[in-house]
């Protein structure tokens, strides 16, 4: 059964993950940095076949599929040059969060502001008529996620979201 390695891109599990995780998102920064590029996301996955490793990452404006096959090559090329870990047989997979991406932790809602977002809450507030809203998300501010919706500001605490995606 092949070890599951999760990896988000947040100081303090980088410095607590160590090994492997830490030195190849060390290396995707040392490429994705000078092009503003944020790593979003970073999974490692060993077993027989070698190691996968996914990147998602992302910039304002979008990701193209240019830049996933800049930054792929360029990746490659580091891990060839500078063998910052014993590698032998990986397969990379650098892709965009795309545009139904579900937030997996809190970061996020900072990483895509000014991003159009569906929100599904456990209970609706009493500025909203239902469970499901979508606006322009306009970040976190004191543990409440805040959305532009229909050109009024809704704040919702994050203890009452069930799920956020993109949209669109």
């Amino acid at each position: 059964m092949p070890t599951l390695f999760l990896l988000y891109f947040s100081p303090v599990l980088v410095s607590t993950m160590g090994g492997l995780g830490a030195t190849l998102l060390s290396e995707f920064e040392k490429i994705t940095g000078p092009m503003n590029v944020r790593v979003i996301e970073l999974i490692t996955a060993g077993g027989k076949g070698g190691l996968q490793i996914k990147v998602v990452i992302d910039k304002d404006g979008g990701v193209s599929l240019n830049d996933c096959e800049r930054i792929t090559r360029l990746f490659n090329e580091r891990l060839f040059i500078l063998s910052p870990v014993d590698i032998e047989d990986y397969t990379l997979e650098v892709s965009s969060p795309g545009t139904q991406r579900v937030f997996k932790n809190k970061r996020e809602y900072n990483l895509f502001k000014g991003r159009r977002v569906e929100v599904i809450l456990e209970k609706p507030p009493a500025e909203a008529a239902g469970t499901v809203i979508q606006g322009i998300l306009e970040g976190m501010k004191d543990g409440n996620v805040v959305l532009m919706v229909d050109g009024k500001v809704l704040s919702i605490p994050l203890e009452n979201i069930r799920k956020t995606r993109l949209n669109g």
